[in-house]
């Protein structure tokens, strides 16, 4: 009997591995995806009711392009990262290029407020090629920087891989007239490498010369406001000086932040109610898409908004937590580049929104209207918990 009693202990204390599924990733990201179907409704049913004749028109097409990235993630999944690898590096930045370049195409290319973002394929639905664009440099950042991570220790380590991110974000602006989906292509690189960077010193003075420069740009526009030469500044200075003086620009540029505002701050601490808000009538335009967080604040309040910042907190945590648990560099690159981009979304919608920062289209991960965004968000969540199935968990 003590025989058979210790082959049973050690029966009990023997340990196996088992992939790990991130389950809580996945629940957040379902809970918001649900989320914004019900604030994209209550956002767009009126003007689409109006415009289209269809209550449920913006509803239905976020309906359908989640569904295709529900689809992508649940292959993404199982699909071992490593895959990722057999591609040589120049493929990822030629694609990028090809992507963009369809907004060159005559005939294809829709433009809306100054700037050309979609592309529309016969029957397809139309699509935004710079959201692609962000998930292919994610994957070739995430593979240069494991090659270079060593290495990256002098200036020029640090600034050649930036090299064709930037003529790419050039490009990303020529073609598009878009500076805000430019500036997010750049940010994301630029945040991975200042993660995994040995010499943090040299990282710091690399941003606070892009500070300095931003800096200098606005206050030569401050100068120009001044000096009664404001239209010299163009479209993109316009919007700073409405950023800086919302009030006096309540006409155009500054009108949207200011509805905003007004509904943040109507909306109390509890909000009016679910469907109740009232500068979703007209007073903002597209209400749905960039500015859907002040329809949540005036609805919901600011508790409404707090709980929806927690649970991209939540998101972003699990991410870190599978990056930080991976043991290879390149998969954690991956999953890196991924949290940084929702970080920088999600940061900079709730920043334009608040006018802490000028006004820029960003949407917000999982909630704003739109097809694109939704389908690749989904899919790079995909990539994120296929990481997270790489790693092995011991159970007794």
């Amino acid at each position: 009997m003590r025989a058979l009693d210790r082959i049973r202990n050690k029966y009990k204390s023997a340990k196996t591995r088992k992939p790990f599924f991130d389950f809580s990733l996945l629940a957040v990201v379902i809970l918001l995806v649900c989320f914004g179907f019900v604030m994209i409704y209550s956002a767009s049913a009126y003007q689409s009711n109006l415009k289209f004749g269809n209550s449920m028109y913006f509803l239905n097409k976020q309906i359908q392009a989640a569904g295709i990235g529900f689809v992508f993630m649940a292959i993404l999944i199982f699909i071992p990262p490593r895959v990722y690898r057999l591609v040589p590096n120049w493929v990822y930045i030629v694609a990028a290029f090809l992507v963009m370049a369809l907004l060159l195409v005559p005939g294809i290319h829709i433009s809306s407020h100054g700037a050309t973002r979609w592309v529309k394929l016969g029957p397809l639905p139309q699509f935004e090629p710079v959201e692609l664009v962000k998930l292919l440099m994610i994957i070739y950042y995430a593979r240069v920087l494991n090659k270079k991570q060593k290495d990256m220790t002098t200036w020029p380590s640090l600034f050649l891989p930036l090299a064709p991110l930037a003529a790419l974000c050039l490009f990303i602006y020529v073609v598009s007239r878009n500076m805000s989906s430019a500036l997010i292509v750049f940010i994301i690189p630029v945040l991975m490498i200042t993660i995994i960077a040995k010499d943090k010193k040299k990282i710091l003075i690399i941003w606070a010369a892009l500070i300095a420069l931003a800096a200098i740009g606005i206050g030569a526009i401050i100068l120009l406001d001044k000096t009664g030469h404001s239209d010299v500044a163009g479209f993109r200075g316009g919007r700073i000086l409405a950023w800086l003086h919302p009030e006096r620009y309540s006409a155009d540029e500054g009108f949207q932040v200011l509805q905003a505002l007004y509904a943040i701050g109507s909306g109390g601490f509890f909000g009016k109610g679910l469907g109740e808000s009232i500068v979703k009538i007209g007073d903002i335009s597209e209400a749905q898409n960039d500015m859907i967080f002040s329809i949540i604040c005036e609805e919901l309040g600011v508790f409404g908004g707090f709980c929806v910042i927690a649970l991209f907190a939540i998101l972003i945590h699990r991410l870190f937590v599978i990056a930080g648990n991976t043991k290879d560099l390149f998969n954690a690159l991956l999953v890196i580049g991924i949290m940084c981009h929702f970080a920088v979304q999600v940061v900079l919608n709730i920043a334009v929104v608040t006018n802490s920062v000028p006004n820029t289209g960003v949407s917000l991960p999982f909630i704003s209207a739109g097809g694109t965004s939704v389908l690749l968000f989904l899919t790079e969540i995909g990539i994120a918990l296929a990481v997270g199935r790489t790693i092995q968990i011991e159970r007794r």
